[in-house]
């Protein structure tokens, strides 16, 4: 993502007390206004603004590097490209820390060491920090998630924008058959997808798969009738003609808003059984919104099929959009 390389080539790596009063910066002015302490024995310049990820993970490799070991989980993520993995929460406005694999050491509140062996052939450069590479990034972030839908968000996001061959995943997890949590990165791998266009579309699929134990769907098909564009649901079930979308953050704006009823009136009318969820329908509502799942492509297989106007066929159109 061009957006994480321009961030990432930006960012400051702190520099150690030695380093700093070796080039003449004396204690007293480290402890003054003009230099922070990111961890113990490392400053950066007080105005370093340390809030976009790859600021944070930058800070964390200070450390981490400090004590021989390589950065993993999303933060190697992240430098590899999958912006998804940003180190923010989806549970609360706060912040993952870094995972620092290598000797064990105390953790901090920017970093969790990972008690975990990695040999010199899953590691390799971003950016200048050593991080794990792209397969075992996957790996480890798919067997060390707290859930089975936080890891296929994982997966997911390093298919998508890293750019991982899942063939390289699953020969991995081959290899290495007892390492913990295996069995969990195997189901997500299992459940893996391109294409995917958001963490919480992948959320919502976990829950449509394995909750609703609903058949594979369509991810992101364009959906028409004749030469109108009807929509682009997020998953999508042609034998049921069943859509189901992810309401995100943007949909709460009134304009936005209207759009979708438009969209989803479109869809109905086409002959499409629509059902829209947020994200308090995948975490606190979940048990109701899989009986609303099932109940949505029930009704979309009993559905007069002689009343369909949909089609998948994409107009000529529509390739030079």
């Amino acid at each position: 993502m061009a957006g994480t390389a321009r961030e990432l080539r930006q960012v400051e790596v702190p520099r150690s007390f030695r380093e700093l009063t070796s080039a003449g910066v004396t204690r007293a002015v480290l402890r003054g206004r003009r230099w922070r302490r990111t961890e113990r024995g490392f400053y950066l310049p007080a105005d370093t603004m340390s809030d976009s990820p790859g600021q944070r993970i930058a800070e964390a490799w200070a450390a981490v590097a400090s004590g021989g070991g390589v950065i993993g989980g999303w933060a190697a993520g992240y430098l590899h490209g999958a912006g998804w993995l940003d180190g923010r929460s989806r549970d609360s406005d706060g912040t993952l820390a870094v995972d620092g694999i290598g000797p064990r050491r105390l953790d901090r509140p920017t970093v969790r060491y990972r008690a975990t062996r990695v040999s010199d052939d899953d590691t390799c450069l971003r950016y200048g920090m050593r991080v794990t590479t792209p397969v075992r990034t996957t790996f480890d972030g798919a067997r060390w998630a707290p859930t089975l839908s936080e890891a296929v968000v994982f997966v997911d996001a390093m298919l998508t924008q890293a750019a991982v061959d899942p063939r390289a995943l699953l020969d991995y997890c081959r290899r290495h058959p007892r390492m913990g949590g295996v069995r969990q990165a195997r189901a997500a791998i299992a459940l893996g997808r391109t294409g995917v266009r958001s963490p919480w579309e992948s959320i919502l699929r976990v829950c449509y798969l394995h909750d609703a134990g609903l058949p594979e769907p369509l991810l992101n098909v364009p959906l028409f009738d004749g030469e109108s564009f009807l929509g682009q649901p997020d998953l999508f079930d042609p034998e049921a003609a069943f859509a189901t979308e992810f309401d995100g953050k943007q949909h709460r704006d009134r304009e936005q808003h209207r759009k979708d009823n438009v969209r989803e009136e479109k869809l109905e009318s086409a002959g499409v059984t629509v059902s829209r969820c947020d994200s308090l329908d995948l975490t606190r509502h979940r048990p109701q919104f899989v009986a609303r799942l099932q109940d949505g492509y029930r009704r979309g297989q009993a559905r007069d099929r002689s009343r369909d106007r949909w089609t998948r066929a994409q107009p000529d159109w529509w390739g030079y959009r």
